[in-house]
């Protein structure tokens, strides 16, 4: 019997998953809950578990700071993670830190629970064989003999240098880029849940860098059952963004200069940006930039700029408990009352305010 623990600061969403899940039909009991971190740990330490399910964003100690403890202190527990969808970096910190899948919060009402369980299960299951062999099972048949001898003899590629170049936007209109990386992404041979999390952590960045030109949301499956589906959903995926990125009135150099401009945004936006900065980095006048800049994308730089600072600001707000002063140097404001003024010219309350009115739902247990 797998014995399974829930971490939770919501009350109701722990007692709902004890409730609603079908643990028994996938040899588990739920044995413990925990409101937050510290709690948690206390439980663990005098109590069996195999299975932890925590929430990332809790007070007096975080779902990330817990992952840490338990994979240093308790390293055959498995976890997984209970989040929101927006925290795609909070996912792929987790997974790195060893967790083995994730469960999204605005999938449950949706998703049958005995499918949520029965992919727990499996992870959990390919956990425990050899990490080689579930590997060379996902990737069976994707490799030819010339591309198994380049793996052999090419350095393996470093994950976080495929991580930034898929978090760009050359690959886009680059054939033989992309066919580069994605040969970069095989070679790698991640196992199925670190992948699935890295692919995670690009839908988010995608989804930051073309939401401006590409309106639809780029989603990833559930599943992916080998590599083949995974190359075909990438593929597809950038047929899609480059349809929408086609722009008769420009010419494909102007369209990559706009582009790079939305990706600067969204890597640096906590530096000191201008139109004029980013006219320079991308070879552009100021003038034509801003020009083509608010034709393809809809709005002007400025306005562009603002929107996706404030957009970050609410991020943080929900989801960690960083002073208003951090959040307001992470988002490219150094005065703290011009952010609050800022933030309340768009959103109509100030940071402090619109924290507590989206917390005022979430029921606070000490239990």
């Amino acid at each position: 019997m797998i014995k399974v623990m829930i971490v939770d600061d919501d009350k109701l969403v722990r007692k709902g998953l004890i409730s609603a899940m079908p643990w028994s039909e996938f040899d588990m009991e739920v044995v413990g809950e925990a409101s937050n971190g510290e709690k948690a740990l206390e439980f663990i330490a005098d109590h069996a578990v195999d299975l932890l399910l925590t929430d990332l964003a809790m007070p007096v100690m975080s779902g990330i700071e817990l992952l840490k403890i338990v994979r240093k202190q308790y390293p055959t527990m498995y976890t997984v993670v209970l989040t929101f969808h927006q925290d795609f970096e909070y996912i792929q910190e987790a997974l790195r830190l060893g967790a083995i899948d994730y469960i999204a919060k605005v999938q449950l009402e949706k998703e049958r629970f005995e499918e949520v369980l029965g992919r727990i299960h499996k992870r959990i299951l390919e956990e425990q064989k050899p990490a080689p062999q579930a590997s060379d099972v996902f990737y069976e048949g994707a490799f030819s003999r010339d591309e198994t001898i380049f793996q052999v003899d090419k350095a393996v590629p470093d994950l976080d240098q495929v991580k930034e170049q898929w978090s760009g936007h050359e690959w886009i209109h680059q054939d033989p880029l992309f066919a580069a990386q994605v040969k970069q992404l095989k070679h790698l041979r991640l196992p199925q849940t670190k992948l699935i999390g890295l692919l995670y952590t690009l839908t988010d960045k995608w989804n930051l860098l073309f939401h401006a030109v590409h309106m639809a949301k780029i989603a990833l499956p559930d599943a992916f059952e080998n590599w083949l589906e995974v190359e075909a959903w990438i593929t597809s995926t950038r047929d899609m963004i480059r349809k929408a990125m086609d722009k008769p009135a420009f010419s494909q150099e102007v369209v990559e200069c706009v582009m790079k401009a939305v990706h600067i945004v969204s890597e640096e936006m906590q530096e000191q940006i201008t139109a004029a900065i980013i006219a320079k980095r991308v070879n552009m006048s100021r003038s034509y930039f801003s020009q083509c800049f608010k034709e393809i994308i809809g709005i002007n730089f400025s306005e562009f700029l603002r929107n996706n600072r404030i957009d970050k600001a609410k991020e943080y707000l929900l989801y960690t408990n960083k002073t208003i002063l951090w959040i307001a140097e992470h988002v490219g404001y150094m005065d703290e009352k011009y952010f609050s003024r800022s933030f309340r010219e768009q959103t109509g309350l100030l940071p402090s305010e619109y924290r507590l009115k989206h917390a005022a739902g979430r029921e606070m247990s000490e239990s």
